[in-house]
């Protein structure tokens, strides 16, 4: 079943209840201002920040309007980040809102979308970010659904069916349930049997047992649908107990916490990713040669998702003008960003072919297109 957030809590419930659909900025703000919703217990923080960084730099660079960016974000009861991103939209006039990849986060900064019609651009995976039904959000990364339909179908084609029975691990809690639900899905829509989802906590306590539970059913795959850390202890567990099938996950992993994590146990680890024609490849390497000039590391996924969501956002606000940026939506085809081209439909999915990598040496190499068998 697909998540919902809950109502906001009553007191921003009423601070939204008086704002007007669209409103102008308060004097003295900067000419465009973009708004980071940025929990602190977000995985991926500082690829997140630093990714968004350089892009809104970037667009700094370039002829426009200036662009300012606020980052808000604390640790509170649920809730707390609806607030944070309602305070980005009424209180520092924030044009456009980009969303984390944490479902409820981003359920949240939907909330404030659906009665501000401040655009949101998200980076949640999850089928029922789109399904909210804001016409003026697309989401940069490929759903989970799409990502899990791309391996199962993949792997079963170049193992000529010998892959038939999948094991996947999941985060607890909802968040959990709403990646076992689209695993399902994909699952269902590619003949695929999945057998077994476990919950994992990600402190991963219990390792041992978590395996022992894992491999009773004797899958030939594994889906790892993790955060790269534990993602990669748990690759490195499983080949220590033996298990010789195929581990395989979401293309988050494509980072230097999971390959450190795992070790050895990353070579050979399968992943989906856009496929990039030449533009997004040199775009591609731009953003990656800026990055390592900045920040002195090689930008994983998420930093590259974070750039290609705030370079967007200020396309899409420059564009509107001093009209309402909702207005804008549905987008047309966006500029070539560092992760692919960016594409979406009506509803706000991204529209992007994936392909197949695999870890070789601590880096994701596309694996070579098979020839049809005669």
């Amino acid at each position: 079943m697909a998540f919902r957030a809950p109502l906001f809590p009553f007191a921003i419930a009423l601070i939204l209840e008086s704002v007007p659909l669209w409103a102008e900025e308060p004097a003295g703000s900067p000419s465009l201002l973009i708004g980071l919703l940025l929990p602190p217990e977000e995985v991926d923080a500082a690829s997140l920040r630093q990714g968004v960084q350089l892009g809104v730099d970037h667009a700094n660079e370039a002829p426009g309007p200036r662009v300012g960016l606020v980052v808000r974000g604390r640790v509170g009861q649920w809730g707390a980040d609806g607030e944070e991103a309602a305070r980005m939209a009424l209180d520092d006039g924030a044009r456009g809102l980009i969303a984390p990849p944490g479902g409820a986060s981003s359920h949240l900064a939907l909330q404030v979308a659906g009665r501000t019609a401040v655009p949101v651009i998200s980076l949640c995976p999850d089928a029922s970010v789109v399904g909210a039904g804001i016409p003026w959000m697309v989401r940069v990364v490929p759903a989970t659904g799409e990502e899990a339909r791309t391996l199962f179908s993949g792997l079963t084609a170049r193992t000529e069916g010998c892959v038939t029975r999948w094991g996947a691990c999941v985060p607890d809690e909802r968040a959990g349930r709403e990646v076992a639900g689209d695993l399902r899905k994909a699952a269902q829509a590619s003949q695929a049997q999945l057998d077994k989802i476990i919950e994992v906590s990600p402190k991963l306590t219990n390792v041992a047992s978590l395996v022992k539970s894992l491999l009773q059913a004797q899958p030939g795959a594994i889906l790892l649908w993790l955060d790269p850390a534990p993602a990669g202890r748990l690759a490195k567990a499983l080949r220590e107990a033996g298990f010789a099938g195929t581990l395989a996950g979401p293309g988050r992993l494509r980072s230097a916490a999971f390959v450190a994590s795992a070790g050895s146990a990353a070579e050979g680890v399968v992943v989906p990713g856009v496929v990039m024609d030449k533009a997004s490849q040199a775009a591609q390497g731009r953003f990656a040669a800026a990055y390592r000039q900045r920040f002195g590391a090689d930008p994983d996924l998420t930093a590259t998702m974070a750039y290609d969501a705030a370079t967007l956002l200020v396309e899409l606000l420059r564009k509107a003008g001093d009209q309402p940026p909702h207005r804008v939506f549905p987008l047309t085809p966006g500029p070539v960003g560092a992760s692919g081209n960016l594409q979406f439909d009506q509803n706000g999915n991204r529209l992007a072919a994936l392909n197949l990598l695999m870890c070789r040496q601590g880096r994701f190499t596309p694996l070579p297109q098979q020839t049809a068998r005669p």
